[in-house]
């Protein structure tokens, strides 16, 4: 090798170690520029969390976690479909059924038991189960914390432009509407009160709120309940010193425990049942289904 190639060499080795220099800098600086764009779109949320009571250090710490991000694709697929588009009559295919069956039977000393404290019939709760999380099959696996805190900044600009973008074509005429823009700050507002609820719960246990999963709207475990719902109706029933809606027994009387304190009680009429229900799920057509799959429990 004569000395002009091997400085030839040299010189595309050190052209090639300040390419690659540069492209981690500007990897980094972009890097950068997402995690200040996340830290100002969840701005309005630090200032809330602050303003409630939450530790500024911790609040900082989660709200600049590279853990979180705005779920925009995600939320546009959970508030874009209408509920009538969902497919309520799979559970009561004679498939679902005999699996509810078989729960049902397995499961009967402990819904015998919550019926006699709770006054909530074994069927009932059952179906509920069946509805919400195909008994445990489906609890979701989405991170509870992005999906309440990127719910939470609906009511700001910035927020319905990325979700926007996230929106089907067809349907972004919506988001000129004024009804919608109110429909995404009321439930800003709901996310905002849920969010809360789930670091209660996270600095309870002592764990991160990240920690925690879920539906796409935030709900968790068999009978999907939203922090502020585990945290109020949550019972542990097999007395290991934590509710754990992944396991059948919690879930059982937690579902009961809910019902009962929303109105359920015994003899009551359908109409009654329909309106508790309701609480429970805003959904006529789910207060149907969970009715009719329970009669057929029996």
């Amino acid at each position: 090798m004569t000395l002009s190639q091997s400085h030839h060499i040299r010189n595309q080795g050190a052209s090639k170690a300040r390419a690659v220099r540069w492209l981690l800098v500007l990897l980094l600086c972009l890097g950068c520029q997402a995690a200040w764009a996340g830290e100002a779109l969840f701005a309005p949320l630090r200032a809330y969390l602050v303003g409630t009571g939450v530790d500024p250090r911790e609040t900082s710490r989660w709200l600049s976690s590279p853990r979180l991000r705005f779920e925009a694709r995600r939320l546009a697929a959970l508030l874009s479909k209408p509920e009538r588009s969902l497919d309520y009559g799979q559970f009561l295919a004679q498939k679902s059924i005999a699996r509810a069956r078989r729960f049902k039977s397995r499961y009967q000393g402990r819904l015998s038991q919550t019926q006699r404290v709770t006054g909530v019939a074994p069927e009932v709760v059952v179906a509920i189960l069946a509805v919400e999380s195909n008994l445990g099959s489906y609890t979701g696996d989405h991170l509870v914390f992005n999906m309440l805190a990127s719910q939470a900044v609906l009511d700001t600009a910035a927020a319905r432009a990325k979700l926007r973008r996230a929106w089907p074509v067809s349907q972004r005429k919506v988001f000129k509407k004024e009804s919608f823009k109110a429909r995404l700050a009321k439930r800003a507002a709901w996310a905002r009160q849920e969010l809360l609820a789930l670091i209660r719960l996270a600095d309870k246990a002592r764990v991160s709120p990240f920690s925690y999963r879920g539906s796409l709207a935030g709900a968790m475990g068999m009978c999907q309940f939203v922090p502020s719902s585990l945290e109020r109706f949550g019972a542990d029933a097999n007395q290991d010193g934590r509710v754990d809606l992944h396991r059948p027994h919690d879930a059982i009387l937690s579902v009961a425990t809910y019902l009962k304190a929303h109105g359920w009680r015994r003899g009551i009429s359908q109409r009654e049942m329909a309106t508790v229900l309701y609480s429970y799920n805003r959904s006529r057509i789910y207060g149907r289904t969970v009715l009719s799959l329970a009669a057929r429990l029996k």
